[in-house]
């Protein structure tokens, strides 16, 4: 009696492990298949490797993906074929049993694509200008050239600032910046302050535009064509006035016997020219 219980107990406890164990392996089985679906990749960088393999290892470390083949298998999937073609011999000498062929991969590809230190230096001297971004934006571009390491000292400030408009590189060179952070800050903060005063500007001016009025600016520029009062011909009523002084203007070839003058304005004339047979009292 005593046998048959003892063998019942087991049979139970035998059966509730293998149930655990089919449960765990489940579960396993079933967080594998999440993590395979849920890992993606971007396609290789070929302008920037070191960039690509950091994000490549923080998907690795999220997807628990900690063996190297495996990892290698992925890095492969994603590489563009002019990249592949020029790991052709690295690739025919990996297996699955390399315990380190991830780690050959990367290293030959942040070799073969990636910058030297001389390459990053050149290429900050050969940043281009400010342009429409912001100085913080540029800030990080050119900070992202700097080889590993390497902190930002007075030469790379120097090229930071030569790529802004002179006015801004006045003030900042006299605020005297310790850090890039400060520097890109204080750029920010003129950046934002004189693209403010422009959008009011062309408020203004899309304003003016709209009421017909003009600028102050435009009215600074335009003559002004009105002309005075005192230099504008004075009209008169007397026949006098309204004459020439040159007599030559005003020829008689007429046969009357008066004048121009006579002739035109009779009694009226203050003038007269000879020949002419007017009488005064006519």
């Amino acid at each position: 009696m005593q046998a048959e219980v003892r063998e019942q107990i087991a049979t139970a406890v035998a059966t509730a492990l293998t149930q655990q164990a089919n449960q765990a392996a489940a579960a396993a089985a079933a967080a594998a298949q999440v993590h395979h679906v849920a890992f993606k990749m971007p396609d290789f960088w070929v302008g920037d490797p070191d960039m690509w393999f950091v994000q490549a290892e923080m998907s690795f470390d999220v997807s628990r993906i900690n063996r190297s083949y495996t990892k290698y298998q992925h890095i492969v999937s994603k590489l563009p074929e002019a990249v592949m073609l020029s790991c052709r011999s690295l690739v025919g000498e990996i297996n699955p049993d390399t315990v380190d062929a991830y780690e050959q991969l990367r290293d030959h590809l942040t070799t073969a694509f990636g910058k030297t230190r001389w390459q990053r230096a050149f290429a900050i001297l050969d940043h281009p200008d400010l342009g429409d971004r912001r100085p913080s934006a540029m800030m990080t571009q050119m900070l992202a050239l700097l080889p590993h390491g390497t902190a930002p000292e007075l030469l790379f400030f120097a090229h930071f600032m030569r790529r802004l408009p002179a006015s801004m590189r006045d003030q900042l060179a006299a605020a005297n910046h310790k850090t890039a952070a400060a520097m890109a800050e204080h750029a920010d903060c003129i950046w934002d302050a004189r693209a403010a005063k422009d959008s009011v500007s062309v408020v203004t001016d899309s304003v003016d535009a709209v009421l017909g009025r003009s600028s102050p600016q435009n009215r600074r520029r335009s003559p002004d064509r009105r002309q005075p009062i005192a230099s504008r011909p004075q009209r008169s009523d007397t026949p006098h006035s309204s004459l020439p002084d040159d007599d030559s203007h005003h020829r008689d070839d007429s046969p009357s016997p008066y004048c121009y003058y006579h002739r035109k304005f009779g009694i009226r004339a203050t003038r007269c020219r000879g020949p002419c047979t007017w009488v005064p009292g006519n």
